[in-house]
């Protein structure tokens, strides 16, 4: 469950032909190739070539305007670029400054399709890339999905699963100077249960101590999942003393004035918080005094090699490949859909298309009854959904329809639950109708006294606007009238995070995380209302899979409780799934200067870390 990225099935190919390519059997070229025909996504492949120590001399093209002139080499879940990782498309000239190596200096623009949330693991709603330039994790995985350090050097587990012991060596410090030992790292943890909404995620830990130079981490009862959320932005390591200074109240409450993560941070990755400016920009510099990873398959250790990152937030999705092509940004992710195959036909691009553990699905707050209180009305609207239509017109087929909670691509998806939620015009009708619903004037249905009109909220970036506006349509035709409010980004969370009747009707929120069932407990565990259960959900069926799921002691155990959750969200619906897509990366070659430059592949797939 800990690696949902990498099918098991695929670890003997996968193997064989690392072993083939470390021995100078086949290329780069093949070695891309052979990956993919074994369904292993570029990113990935590519990973695993920049882990194998790549010597080949690289050929590639390089500008005298390069603002970004160095590589960074990708972890995992790759936030990050991958260093010499793949063969040069056939395009690019040899450079002798490529064939030298990584040149430091230069400062990466990348063109993001969000907006910013603040770099503080502990409160934040939502983690950007920039947290894995500022912040390391205490495990990471290596390109194989297999768990490695990163803060830590080294960490184990007790033969009955109840402690895991995560070694903190001499010398870790963050950007103020502070030293870093395992007590501080503790103390942040055991801040994370105080404080943070996202604690349920490890709900199984009981608790964390220190014991020497060691972090122990004892548990409630023995869990396959146990450090897949410590991988992840939330528990992302920080100078815990200068938090609580920003943080924390004399009475011991969280300070909602705090500018820790707007105005500072005090973490410990490669580069130091400088500028977040909401609705525009976030940069980070080079740390040069990083004291080095842990990481065993990194090349470079050590400080960057890049002075600095800027994210320029694009939520206006036409505009990103526009400002690439422009000379703007130096790479982005998710362009428009519709551009895609532009810049696939751009022979100083490089695109990456991979699929993406996330998806788009429509919270309905339960506190209103009248509309969405019972089964068969929720089953009614989710027929009336023609998600394939959505994903070719709307994602231009680079995506899947949902049907269940999980994208079809992770390995515990549970297909079971095709039979549920079915585009059927007449049956979306026939449950409508059967939930007591009466066509009344101008054509909206009527139920007691009660119009079906209610406000639904959408954030302000171009895709989600415009799958919402798809959901608004289908729904008039069966009656039922969705007002919609676009929103930016904080106020979608407010609007969405209120008690009760507080909250907002309806929303379409999109989810992104590498182990699909970790954070979708969150969004539909009746624990959780009303934050992240904007559906103010309570369904004993999925109440149950979760706590199957949070003592599965065995990976069998797993396989089960995923699949008793997935089977349960479909046919109860605390949410209504819609569809996920693909992710999409796209680099200028002749500013980069390395191939592929995959940059922020991003925390949710397995957890990241930065190299640049």
């Amino acid at each position: 469950m800990g690696n949902s990225w990498m099918d098991p099935d695929l670890a003997p190919e996968v193997t064989e032909l690392t072993e083939q390519y470390m021995a100078r059997k086949i290329g780069r070229r093949q070695f891309m190739k052979r990956m993919g025909v074994a369904g292993v996504g570029v990113a990935a492949a590519a990973s695993i070539l920049a882990a194998c120590g790549d010597d080949e001399p690289e050929t590639v093209a390089t500008t005298a305007a390069t603002t970004a002139t160095t590589a960074a080499t990708s972890s995992d879940d790759g936030a990050a670029t991958t260093q010499a990782a793949a063969e040069p498309a056939e395009t690019t000239a040899t450079t002798e400054a490529a064939m030298m190596g990584p040149v430091s200096g230069g400062t990466l623009r990348e063109g993001y399709n969000r907006d910013v949330s603040k770099h503080d693991p502990a409160t934040t709603n939502w983690y950007d890339p920039a947290f894995f330039a500022i912040y390391e994790a205490i495990l990471s995985n290596d390109p194989s999905g297999a768990t490695v350090p990163q803060f830590a050097s080294g960490y184990s587990a007790s033969d009955d699963g109840l402690e895991y012991r995560f070694t903190i060596p001499e010398g870790k410090l963050s950007h103020s100077g502070g030293t870093i030992n395992a007590e501080m790292v503790a103390e942040f943890y055991r801040s994370i249960q105080t404080y943070s909404f996202i604690a349920g995620l490890a709900a199984p830990v009981d608790t964390y101590e220190a014991d020497g130079n060691e972090v122990v981490m004892k548990m409630k009862n023995p869990w396959v999942g146990a450090l897949g959320p410590h991988k992840t932005g939330y528990w992302r390591i920080v100078n815990i003393n200068t938090w609580k200074e920003h943080s924390i109240t004399a009475d011991g409450e969280l300070n909602a004035a705090s500018t820790y993560g707007t105005e500072l941070a005090d973490g410990t990755g490669p580069f130091t918080h400088e500028e977040w400016v909401p609705g525009s920009h976030v940069l980070v510099r080079r740390w040069d005094d990083y004291p080095g990873s842990e990481t065993p398959f990194f090349d470079n250790k050590g400080p960057a090699y890049l002075d600095a990152i800027r994210w320029t937030v694009i939520t206006e999705a036409g505009q990103r490949a526009t400002q690439l092509e422009n000379g703007d940004i130096d790479t982005l992710i998710n362009p428009a859909h519709q551009d895609i195959g532009r810049l696939e036909s751009n022979s100083d691009l490089t695109v990456i298309r991979h699929p993406e553990w996330s998806g788009y699905h429509l919270a309905m707050n339960r506190d209103y009854p009248e509309y969405f209180g019972d089964r068969l009305t929720r089953q009614g609207l989710s027929h009336a959904l023609d998600r394939e239509g959505m994903v070719q017109a709307i994602l231009f087929g680079n995506g899947a329809a949902t049907y269940g909670p999980f994208p079809t691509t992770d390995r515990n998806y549970e297909s079971a639950v095709e039979q549920y939620n079915q585009f059927d015009l007449d049956l979306a009708n026939q449950k409508l109708d059967r939930a007591g619903w009466t066509m009344g004037s101008g054509g909206i249905r009527e139920r007691d006294g009660v119009r079906f009109e209610f406000r639904y909220l959408v954030e302000d970036e171009t895709v989600q606007k415009s799958v919402a506006e798809a959901v608004q349509a289908q729904f008039a035709n069966v009656g039922v009238r969705a007002n919609l409010d676009v929103v930016d980004r904080a106020l979608a969370f407010e609007q969405q995070s209120g008690p009760g009747r507080d909250s907002v009707e309806m929303s379409l929120f999109f989810w992104l995380w590498p182990i699909p069932l970790d954070v979708l407990i969150l969004f539909g565990g009746s624990q959780f209302i009303p934050v992240p259960n904007f559906s103010h959900a309570v369904e004993p069926r999925v109440d149950d899979a979760i706590a199957s799921w949070q003592t599965s002691a065995t990976e069998a155990q797993a396989q089960a409780a995923a699949s008793q959750f997935q089977l349960a969200w479909a046919e109860e619906l605390p949410y209504i799934p819609l569809m996920n897509q693909n992710a999409t990366f796209v680099h200028n070659n002749k500013v980069h200067g390395w191939q592929p430059f995959v940059w922020n592949l991003y925390p949710y797939y397995n957890d990241t870390w930065i190299e640049a």
